[in-house]
């Protein structure tokens, strides 16, 4: 089924519609309006979505449980970061379902991807390559494959501009569809999991994160980030800007101006905009509309309208 592309005018209208897949928060890095677009395609067991962004953005969270993914890198995605790790033109990135989410975008971002059911990547990683598929499927990986990543990516633009896929409509084109994927990424060999020199400091920001938004109306300092994450201010600092690309101070504001945003966008009137800032912790009225309008474009007030 072939879904048009939807245009999107806010990181919350942007978390919606990624939620098939990824249980994911965005946050917008770089100031002013945000426009994004998502579009998307199903046959059978295979979800084929594309997306694109004109501010640079982070996006934390985890993935479904239910589907393994596969992203190509292009130029138009290169330069960001997943989880810590540079992304370059012609890198493949295979994403374990239930997987941890920690990428860093930039303005004009455009990326790609394709999740398989488990059952159905399962079934095909070990009968047609006789592999298990836990060597494939139960880490993520990013694999230099500049050929696989090319044809990936020529795949889905194709079943993402059709409204009829040459792949739907046929007797088994979900299994069919996903053989050739599969078969197209492992082209290169199993991928190859990275070692885990991140895991200490993807646990700092996660634990950092959960304190931050327990307290959003009171944000912790660093001295209590450091307390409750058990790391030096030198590697609290460092794991931040690894992983989302900000400072833990820059991170918490960001957190609570989209927090802001949200409650002002579905509050009624009669709850002011001062009120919600107090809520949330800004004290000063004024510092808070300034802020406000350098990361979303527009006052509290034009988003309420």
């Amino acid at each position: 089924m072939y879904h048009p592309p939807t245009r999107l005018t806010s990181v919350e209208e942007l978390e919606a519609a990624l939620k098939a897949v990824v249980n994911v928060e965005v946050t917008q890095s770089e100031s002013g309006r945000g426009t994004f677009s998502i579009h998307s395609a199903t046959i059978g067991d295979c979800f084929i979505y594309g997306g694109s962004g004109n501010r640079a953005m982070v996006l934390s969270g985890q993935r479904s449980t239910a589907f393994w993914t596969l992203t190509p890198i292009t130029s138009r995605s290169a330069h960001g970061r997943y989880r810590g790790q540079a992304l370059e033109n012609g890198d493949l990135l295979f994403l374990n379902p239930g997987g941890e989410i920690f990428q860093q975008t930039h303005g004009g971002h455009h990326q790609q991807a394709v999740s398989i059911s488990v059952p159905l990547a399962e079934r095909i990683i070990g009968s047609e390559h006789a592999m298990t598929p836990e060597s494939v499927m139960q880490h993520w990986a990013r694999q230099k494959a500049p050929s696989a990543s090319q044809q990936l990516d020529q795949l889905l633009t194709q079943l993402l501009s059709e409204r009829t896929s040459p792949w739907a409509g046929r007797e088994n084109s979900d299994q069919n569809l996903a053989g050739y994927i599969i078969a197209t990424a492992l082209s290169g060999g199993a991928p190859r999991p990275l070692r885990s020199s991140l895991a200490n400091r993807r646990r700092i920001v996660s634990q950092a994160e959960d304190l931050i938004r327990s307290r959003l109306h009171q944000p912790p300092s660093v001295t209590e980030l450091c307390e409750g994450t058990y790391s030096s201010r030198r590697l609290l600092f460092y794991a931040f800007h690894e992983l989302l690309g900000r400072s833990p101070i820059t991170h918490a504001r960001i957190l609570r101006l989209h927090a802001a945003r949200q409650k002002i966008k579905t509050s009624t009137h009669k709850t002011t905009i001062q009120i919600i800032a107090a809520e949330l912790g800004f004290s000063h009225a004024g510092q808070f509309a300034i802020d406000y309008f350098r990361l979303f474009g527009e006052s509290p007030s034009q988003t309420r309208r």
